[in-house]
Parts: structure tokens; C-alpha cells; sequence
């Protein structure tokens, strides 16, 4: 598939057609998910998304390390989610973004089971992101996915997904 394969729509650019559709992008990721409790705000991601073994070793305090990890604008979207997960932790957990790249070329461990690494990719088949998740688990990571396309390579890498939009862009 490529860009010309694509319904632009009114856009004289496809970059252009993804700009003006993000804010609904956004809302749909958001839909259903952001839930009032006590008068506060706060996120229902549900099971798919954080599954109950990868919330029990986060809250028994077995992971201590986050690491948000793409490439592309996907590396640049980790880096404000670590930035914000860190905010939140306030300190409590070694949280860093890293393209997939580094992480595999210069931050493996041998064991990793301390670590739940966040990977983000639009396709899902990012190939660079794909591999440093296949190592990452064989180290004994938990994987966490935000992808946009269901039924792809990350999807059945991660433990838990979540999906941006509906789910169903084809990038």
C-alpha cells in the first residue's frame, strides 16, 4: 500500500489529510477509556490493554524500569509519554525513551524481567521495533504495544495492546 493508494480526501497532501484528522484520532483513542471517579479523571485502559500479570508485577514493584521504544514519529511520541509516565511515578521508576535501535544496539540486558517496555508503531511492523521486542522478551520484559492496526506483528508480540483510533488505519 502506498500513499496513492490512499483516499486523501479534500487534502492536496496525504502528511496534510493526517494532520487534520489527528484531533479525531485522538478522540477515538480516548473513547470510553477516560473515566470520572470521585471527581477525578483517570484512565480505564482495560485488561487488552494492561493485563492483570503485567499490573501485579508493576504494583508488587518487580518492574522498576519503564523504556518507551519506536522509531520514526513514534520514537517522538514515546518521548513525551516517558516524559509524562514520569511526571506521573513522580521519581519512583527509571523511566527513559529510547528508539528501538538503541535499545537493542546499546541498552540490553542479559535479564530484563525488570523492565516493561512501552513499544508505539503505527503499522505495527515496524521492523527495527518488532526485533527489539522479540529480544526484549526473551529477557524476560513485559511488552506493552500502542499500535493503529490490528492484527499486526506487534499485536501478537505484546502482552497487552492498545489501540490508537479505532484500531483499523491502515497506517
Amino acid at each position: 500500500v502506498t500513499t496513492r493508494d490512499i483516499d486523501r480526501g479534500d487534502a492536496p497532501h496525504f502528511l496534510l489529510k493526517e494532520i487534520a484528522e489527528s484531533p479525531e484520532s485522538f478522540r477515538k483513542t480516548l473513547r470510553g477509556r477516560i473515566v470520572e471517579h470521585e471527581g477525578r479523571l483517570s484512565a480505564a485502559v482495560g485488561e487488552r490493554a494492561l493485563p492483570p500479570q503485567v499490573a501485579d508485577r508493576l504494583a508488587s514493584g518487580e518492574i522498576t524500569r519503564i523504556r518507551v521504544i519506536g522509531q520514526g514519529t513514534a520514537a517522538v511520541a514515546g518521548q513525551s509519554m516517558a516524559a509524562i509516565l514520569d511526571e506521573l511515578c513522580d521519581g519512583g521508576l527509571d523511566i527513559d525513551a529510547l528508539t528501538a535501535t538503541e535499545l537493542s544496539g546499546f541498552n540490553m540486558r542479559l535479564d530484563m524481567r525488570n523492565t516493561l517496555a512501552i513499544a508505539i508503531s503505527q503499522s505495527g511492523t515496524t521492523t527495527d521495533t518488532n526485533r527489539t521486542v522479540d529480544l526484549l522478551r526473551a529477557r524476560g520484559a513485559a511488552v506493552l504495544g500502542i499500535v493503529n492496526r490490528r492484527g499486526s506483528d506487534l499485536v501478537d508480540k505484546a502482552d497487552g495492546i492498545l489501540y490508537t483510533s479505532d484500531g483499523r488505519d491502515v497506517e
